[in-house]
This record gives C-alpha cells, structure tokens and sequence, in this order.
C-alpha cells in the first residue's frame, strides 16, 4: 500500500493534450495539490500535455515508476498491464470503466485484466473509480477536478462510489476538518475495503476511517481487520432495499448482503454504523474532541424547547443527567440576572445574559467528577462586525476560543451545536479547532457515537 500512497514516481497512460481529455485532468490535479514526485506521461500519439513531453509507451519512460494511473478503453487495458508489468511497475490505479459493471463483454475484459495482473505480480485500485488521494503529499489521481484548498488533517474515506467520496470531502470542508488519504475502489477487482481498511489502520496520517460500501464481499475478514483496527470506523451501507440492488449491479458491479447480518457483523467488529450518509462526515470530526467516558452529560441551552427537545434525544440514547452540587448551583444563580429560573440538570442559561458567566458555567460543568461532558445548544448569528451572537441580544461576545481552551483544560469533551444559517456557520467552523453541529439532534447522537467508541476502546 505504502507503494501506492507514499508514490515517488507516477506515470498518467491515456493522457494526451487534446481539451477534454481525462488523464489531462489526472495531469492537472497532480500539479494544482503540489505533488513533488516525478510524473511521466504515455499515449502513443505522443506530444507534450501542460509542459511534460508525452512518451509514445511505458517502455520508453527513462526513469522507475512506482505507481501507473491507467485510463484507456477496456479492451486495451489488459495491454496496458502487461507493458507495466515489464517496465517493472507492481502498483495501478485503474479509473477505467467498461468491466463487470458493463454487459457489453465488461466479463472477459475483466478476466483478461486479472490474468494480466496475475502473472506481472501486480496489484491494482478499481477500475471503474475515481482511485486515489493522499492529501499529505500531493497524490491526487481522481480523473475529474478535485480543488485543492481541501483542509488537511486525519479523517480518511473508502468509498465504493467516487461521487460520495467527494461529497464526503466537501462537506468535511464546510466543517473545517482536514482529510488524510481519498480511496475509491469501483468495482474492487483486485483490491477491496478490506485491503484499504488494513492499511489505514496503521497509517499514521489517518485518524478516523469512514467506509461508504455498496456490498462486503469478504465479511468474516472485514470483521477481523477492523477488530484489530485501533481507530474509529465510520461505515454507510447502501444497496440495503430490494429496489435499489439492480441500480448498484450497474453501478459497481455490487451485490447486497443480508442487512440483519451486517449490522450484527459490524456490531461486533466495533464498527459504529450510521443511517445517514450525511453522518458519515459529521460524526468524523466528533473525534477531535476527548473522549466521552461515560453516560453522564450535562445538557446546556439558553433556549428552553430546545432543551426538552435534546432531552428527549438525551433519553434515547441513553444518557443520564446527573444532579448538580448544590454549591454549583448557587453559584450559576449568581449569574442570572432575574433569578426566575430554577436551576437543574438540564440546566437553563435563558436568564444569564452576560457571555464571560456563560463560559465560567461551562468550565464549572466541565470540571465536576459527576459530569463526563457537556452539549451545548445555541441559536446564534453573525453580526456585522463578524462576532458571535446570541439568542439574547446583549450577548455580544464571541465565546467559542474561550469554549475550546475549556475543553482543552479538563480534557472533556464540549459537543456544541449552533442553530443558524449554513453561511453563519461554515464561517464560525473556520474559526475553532473542535466541532460545531448543525442541530440539537445531530449534537446529540455524535455524542453518543463518541461515548460508544470511547468505551469500547478503553480510552
């Protein structure tokens, strides 16, 4: 794998200086994300395409290849790989469709790839895919733009769709957290989820896994790999409803799996499921918080139907409020400026106008014994001169730095959801290093997903 992602050599075959042409996109993405390895172009027409002189075979390239992205038709393809296989390059990306996905004789182009494959000793990504990103080094080798201002950090995808796979990267975007390594495996010929999974596991750069999968063709061994993965597994499983199981065969060549079967699987295995593909990013960046040890929460809002509404999600997934200290709550009564709310758990902050009293209750929840995190729901907007505020008019005050410096400080996880618009809160993300929620819900059920990950792994 590490021949594939750590590449200090790539050749683009089917590339050519035609307007349109896909491997020119390949070309220019690799260029645009800074990539510093040596590139080296084929098509047998020759020419030069972006100022990198086209060779007319991979024979003819002067220099070792570590990794070969093939983008011609099907039935060349076999070809392709037998060239690379005496040119010595063991590693491709494949974004080639017209496969097993395809009726047309997508089969036998696909048992000629494998046996060329086979007897060059090479492995390869897809085909039918998008293939690789590592966003570390500049290897980007999706046949389609990918911009990159795309934020760096440790959430990683493996993704039987290329498209989801770059929607998972915007939206990590809009949330302001960083990505490691893009996989798209198509229609995983050669190598599959499984293979990715194990090496994201030990990858350094990756944090978080996340998997979008169509089919699990090797359950028992993905159930093993992500058992001995010591990092949270993320994982969307489409192609679940009878309806949709002709449109994935077409799609990736994809078959569903019993779905009772798989959520038992990936129970066991400590893969932490999600319902909602939208999930798969959100929940990710829930992971740059510390660890929920417990079910023990203390719930926060200056807005009170927001409380009962978070309560009730509170309940169902089985977190608890424990009793505030009695010297705690005389101390939160202090801060109110009316003094007609009563003070519990949840605890009501509608009467404390003043931001710096907001922050001291945070940091006083945060610091009990009794409590193992707070979720934290405001409605808030960004006023002209770009500062956070409130549902109360005279809190004017941004208070997230001050909320993060608190997390850091007792080592706690703070799950903080802003209701307001989503231009309001994409600028507000930009502005902290921890995760910002887009409702109560969804703050909620990350919490959630976060105390069952961190119990089970013991942290």
């Amino acid at each position: 794998m590490e021949r594939i992602f750590e590449a200090r050599s790539v050749a683009i075959v089917g590339v050519s200086e035609r307007p349109g042409n896909l491997g020119l996109n390949i070309l220019q993405n690799l260029i645009d994300w800074g990539y510093e390895g040596d590139i080296y172009c084929v098509n047998p027409k020759g020419g030069e395409a972006l100022g990198y002189p086209i060779y007319t075979s991979v024979s003819e390239i002067p220099g070792d290849v570590d990794l070969a992205s093939v983008l011609v038709p099907a039935p060349v393809v076999p070809g392709v790989v037998e060239e690379c296989g005496r040119k010595g390059i063991t590693r491709l990306a494949i974004p080639a469709g017209g496969f097993e996905e395809f009726e047309g004789g997508g089969a036998a182009a696909r048992d000629a790839l494998v046996g060329a494959a086979r007897r060059n000793g090479i492995r390869f990504v897809g085909p039918n895919c998008l293939t690789v990103i590592n966003a570390h080094t500049g290897l980007c080798l999706p046949f389609v733009p990918v911009p990159p201002d795309l934020p760096r950090g440790g959430a990683s995808i493996i993704a039987q769709s290329g498209g989801i796979g770059l929607d998972f990267l915007a939206r990590l975007k809009d949330d302001n957290t960083g990505f490691s390594k893009f996989i798209s495996v198509g229609n995983k010929t050669d190598l599959d989820e499984i293979d990715f999974l194990e090496y994201l596991g030990r990858d350094p750069g990756t944090e978080v896994i996340c998997m979008y999968l169509e089919d699990v063709a090797r359950g028992r061994e993905l159930l093993e790999t992500a058992r001995a993965v010591d990092k949270p597994i993320l994982a969307y499983k489409a192609n679940v409803e009878p309806l949709t199981r002709e449109s994935a065969q077409s799609h990736t060549a994809a078959l569903a799996n019993d779905d009772d079967v798989l959520s038992g699987a990936f129970e066991q295995a400590g893969i932490l499921r999600v319902d909602r593909l939208a999930h798969l990013a959100g929940y990710a960046k829930v992971f740059n918080l510390p660890p929920l040890r417990g079910n023990r929460v203390a719930l926060v809002s200056p807005t009170g139907g927001i409380l009962v509404l978070a309560s009730d999600q509170c309940a169902r997934r089985g977190f608890e409020f424990p009793s505030l200290p009695p010297s705690l709550v005389e101390d939160i009564r202090a801060h109110l400026r009316a003094g007609v709310i009563n003070i519990s758990n949840p605890v009501d902050l509608g009467d404390v106008h003043d931001a710096d009293a907001r922050v001291y209750i945070i940091d006083r929840l945060l610091e009990q014994d009794s409590i193992d995190g707070v979720i934290m729901l405001l409605i808030a907007r960004l006023s002209s001169g770009a500062q956070i505020r409130g549902n109360i008019q005279s809190l004017q005050k941004n208070i997230l730095p001050e909320l993060g410096a608190a997390i850091k400080r007792h080592n706690k996880p703070l799950v903080f959801s802003l209701m307001c618009t989503g231009e309001v809160r994409i600028g507000t993300r930009r502005q902290v290093d921890f995760p910002i929620f887009n409702d109560a819900e969804e703050a909620v059920d990350a919490a959630a997903v976060l105390r069952d990950y961190s119990l089970r792994a013991g942290r």
